[in-house]
């Protein structure tokens, strides 16, 4: 028996779909042709909806309407497309169910382009873009990313000076902004980028010579509730100069030389001295190398900053990674001296690599030296009907300070065959006490994958793979990183099914974006700095076209993650689910879906979020000119 309630609800759907086929018949209507006046060139399409949306939120309410949505594309040229050329989109209340917009949420905006003289010697060109209530992603490191929503724009002007025996000069200035919150926390976070660079290169006298500055800054506020401490504000700035030259060399070689002058800073939550960072960096290099006999290669670098600790600290900052300041230390500096070659055995398939290496640095108060020698085969042939790739690698690596010493082995093998309708490849490496980028820190490490596939048919595959990795600072308690992942798919004629599994843990760092790897050895770092995270994920998607023009997808998937802090531990959940279907007649489209998201961290103190929505449309493409 149906109540009262249901009965209403039925009505109102009839009435809902008698409008749009309604509408569906006004669509017919044919478009005007393309249009051009005097020397302006331009053509416009798109494509209109309208539907029946309902929408439910424990966060935001519920609500149920007849919406519009549509999507444009405007392009032209006025005189010639090397004088003016342009391209503008606008988008209005686009959704993943009825677009190809990567958002849950109606989002609207719009991109634009124009290319300026492009056939001149002073070629320009500017983009913008601007999106509102789009849907982002808040990473995890090997994990599906958490679901955010909010606003965007970005805005890139380059201009370029091309005159002939003059040197070349580029400009680029670009402006972003970000602001985002994440479903199921009471927490914001936003960020602004702004940078500017002028590049210069010229040949004279056999010398190619190229330099410019850079200007960078970055504002941050990051919700810090995965780690248990409150929001953080960082604002962060660079300057860097920088100049470059090469020159030919006899027997086929070449010489590089480079310079660079660069000073950063960070303002860290709006305090004074005490959190403030502020460095310079200098960095020399250069570089030779020579081809003096067929298969043999040759070279030397050397390498030195009077900085080392800042060269670190930067690699934190360009990462997004907000890490309370320090006040940098005395007389850090690296020193880096290479020598290295390179000899190929084509009848043999064989080719052989030698390194030697020394390296001399001041941090953290400490002198530290070593010197590195590091030999390599790598053998690549057919073999058994398939190809097979194998490497092999010694490093000998002594502490020069310190008086100790340690063997180092790299190795991998890779192999690919072909046998009727199978396809079988797989892969592993193997590292061993391999020196990282600081002395007196080495990593151990193994990745391995694999993947088999099978022809069924004409049209019809299967494929299974599976992939991993581990990898630590070799002694060092806390520093491991691990990540396993499976997937398998299926797709027949009219059908497709996949599905994949993860899992990994590890530390990393918080970012205005999200968790990352940490880029530099873990040991150097604050320990409020890192966090620790595990986690697992799946998914499974389906699509289908059971019939000519009508298509049926759907997603489902689940991550299951928990963050470790300085002070806090938070347990976070992510399910997603989706189907669409669409029917195509001629430039009309019928389409329905439903989406729902369900997400919770526990440290955020907040219900964790369940939104959902359904829709059932119509949509019209048109050239209007």
């Amino acid at each position: 028996m149906i109540c009262g309630k249901e009965r209403a609800k039925c009505h109102r759907v009839k009435r809902i779909l008698t409008i749009l086929s309604a509408l569906a018949l006004a669509f017919e209507a044919r478009a005007t042709a393309q249009v051009k006046t005097g020397e302006a060139s331009m053509n416009l399409n798109g494509t209109i909806t309208a539907g029946y949306g309902d929408d439910t939120s424990n966060i935001a309410g519920s609500d149920h309407s007849i919406f519009g949505a549509g999507v444009a594309d405007l392009s032209g040229s006025y005189f010639n497309p090397n004088f003016l050329s342009f391209d503008v989109q606008p988008f209005y209340n686009q959704s993943r169910l009825n677009s190809t917009y990567q958002s849950m949420t109606a989002a609207s905006g719009v991109t634009a382009s124009a290319r300026i003289f492009g056939g001149s010697s002073f070629p320009g060109s500017i983009s913008y873009s601007t999106t509102y209530n789009s849907t982002g992603n808040y990473g995890i490191p090997d994990l599906s990313n958490y679901t955010t929503h909010g606003d965007t724009d970005s805005l890139v002007v380059n201009w370029g000076v091309r005159l002939k025996d003059y040197p070349s000069l580029n400009l680029t200035f670009v402006d972003c902004n970000s602001r985002y919150s994440l479903y199921g926390a009471e927490s914001n976070g936003t960020l602004h980028s702004l940078s500017f660079s002028a590049t210069t290169a010229y040949k004279i006298a056999g010398f190619s010579v190229n330099g410019g500055y850079q200007h960078t800054d970055t504002g941050a506020f990051t919700p810090e509730f995965l780690s248990g401490e409150p929001s953080q504000k960082d604002d962060t700035s660079g300057d860097a100069f920088f100049l470059g030259l090469g020159h030919s060399l006899p027997l086929h070689g070449s010489f590089s030389a480079g310079a660079s002058h660069m000073t950063i800073g960070e303002n860290y939550n709006d305090t004074q001295s005490a959190d403030n960072y502020r460095a310079s960096i200098d960095t020399v290099t250069s570089g030779v190398s020579f081809a003096p006999v067929t298969h043999l290669n040759v070279g030397a670098t050397a390498y030195y900053t009077d900085n080392l600790e800042g060269t670190l600290y930067n690699t934190l900052l360009t990462a997004g990674a907000i890490v309370s300041p320090t006040q940098p230390q005395e007389g850090s500096h690296d020193l880096t001296l290479t020598a290295n070659a390179n000899y190929v055995i084509p009848a043999e398939h064989l080719e052989f690599h030698a390194l030697a290496e020394r390296l001399q640095q001041t941090f953290l108060g400490n002198t530290l030296a070593s010197n590195l020698y590091n030999g390599e085969a790598t053998y690549s042939n057919r073999l058994l009907g398939g190809q097979f790739n194998g490497v092999l690698g010694l490093t000998w690596t002594s502490l020069t300070t310190t008086g100790e010493s340690l063997l180092g082995l790299n190795t991998g093998i890779s192999y690919t065959h072909l046998l009727h309708r199978w396809t079988m490849t797989g892969g592993f490496t193997y590292s061993q006490d391999t020196q990282t980028v600081l002395v007196g820190y080495t990593t151990s490490g193994y990745s391995y994958n694999g993947s088999i596939g099978r022809r069924i048919g004409r049209r019809s595959f299967w494929g299974a793979y599976a992939s991993g990795q581990r990898s630590l600072l070799t002694g060092e308690p806390g520093t491991a990183n691990d990540s396993q992942s499976y997937a398998t798919s299926l797709s027949v004629s009219r059908f497709a099914i996949n599905g994949a599994y993860s899992k990994s843990n590890g530390n990393s760092l918080l970012t205005s974006t999200g968790l990352v790897a940490t880029p530099i050895p873990v040991t150097v770092l604050p320990a409020s700095a890192v966090v620790f995270f595990k986690g697992n994920s799946y998914s499974v998607g389906l699509s289908s076209t059971p019939v000519r023009r009508l298509t049926f997808t759907g997603a489902y998937a689940k991550a299951v993650s928990s963050t470790n802090g300085n002070s806090a531990i938070s347990n976070n959940n992510n399910q997603y689910l989706y189907f669409l279907l669409t029917y195509q007649v001629r430039k009309l489209t019928f389409g329905a879906g439903y989406s729902s998201l369900v997400q919770g961290f526990s440290i955020a103190q907040a219900p964790q979020a369940r939104e959902s929505s359904f829709f059932v449309g119509i949509s019209r493409w048109f050239n209007f000119f």
